[in-house]
C-alpha cells in the first residue's frame, strides 16, 4: 500500500516530533536551566526549615547543659575531652573507635560494650558523615563528645532500629587505634 519513500518520510516526521517534544517551544523569554530555584523549591525550603529548627534545639541543649563545643561549617559540634598523640586522622586511614551513642534525651542507644567497636576507613566507608568529620578532628588516644545533627547522621529515614527520622544524636568516642 505505502511506497518506501512514504515510510522514510513518516519516520523522518516522527523523529522530528520526538525531538521537538524534548525541547520547549521558544517563548522569547530567557529561561533558567532549572525549573525551580532554591528559593521556591518546597523541598529545599522544607529541608532548610528542618535544619534551622534542629539547630535551635541543639543550641538550647548546649545552653541547658553548659557545654562549650566547636561548631563546624556543616553543623557538627564537637569537644575534645582528652587529647591524644600524633597527627590528626587523615582521609583513607582505618580507625577503630570505642563509642557510646545517645539521644538528646540522654538515653543510650548503642555502645561498644554491647556491640563491637566501630572500625572503618575515613571518608571511604558507609559510616555516617558526622562520624567521618569528627574523627578527622582527633588523633590516636583522643576522646571527644560530638553532637551530630540528623543531616549528618541518619537523616530522613533514621537507622531503621532505634534512631528515628530527623533525630540528632550525641556520640562519645575514643580513638583506640588508627
Amino acid at each position: 500500500m505505502f511506497k518506501k519513500p512514504h515510510i522514510s518520510f513518516f519516520l523522518f516526521l516522527s523523529l522530528c516530533f520526538l525531538i521537538s517534544c524534548n525541547n520547549p517551544a521558544p517563548t522569547g523569554v530567557i529561561q533558567n536551566s532549572t525549573a525551580k530555584t532554591e528559593e521556591t523549591d518546597p523541598f529545599v525550603i522544607g529541608n532548610k526549615k528542618i535544619v534551622e529548627l534542629e539547630n535551635e534545639n541543639i543550641e538550647l541543649f548546649l545552653k541547658r547543659h553548659n557545654w562549650k563545643m566547636i561548631k563546624t561549617e556543616t553543623g557538627l559540634r564537637y569537644e575534645i575531652l582528652q587529647k591524644g598523640i600524633g597527627n590528626n586522622i587523615d582521609i583513607g586511614k582505618t580507625v577503630t573507635l570505642a563509642y557510646r551513642t545517645l539521644l538528646l534525651t540522654g538515653e543510650t542507644i548503642y555502645n561498644s560494650k554491647d556491640n563491637e567497636p566501630k572500625r572503618f576507613v575515613v571518608e571511604k566507608s558507609d559510616e555516617i558523615a558526622g562520624l567521618h568529620e569528627a574523627v578527622q578532628q582527633m588523633n590516636r588516644g583522643s576522646e571527644a563528645r560530638v553532637i551530630i545533627p540528623s543531616h549528618l547522621a541518619y537523616g530522613a529515614s533514621g537507622d531503621g532500629y532505634k534512631i528515628k527520622p530527623y533525630q540528632t544524636i550525641i556520640m562519645n568516642i575514643k580513638v583506640i587505634n588508627d
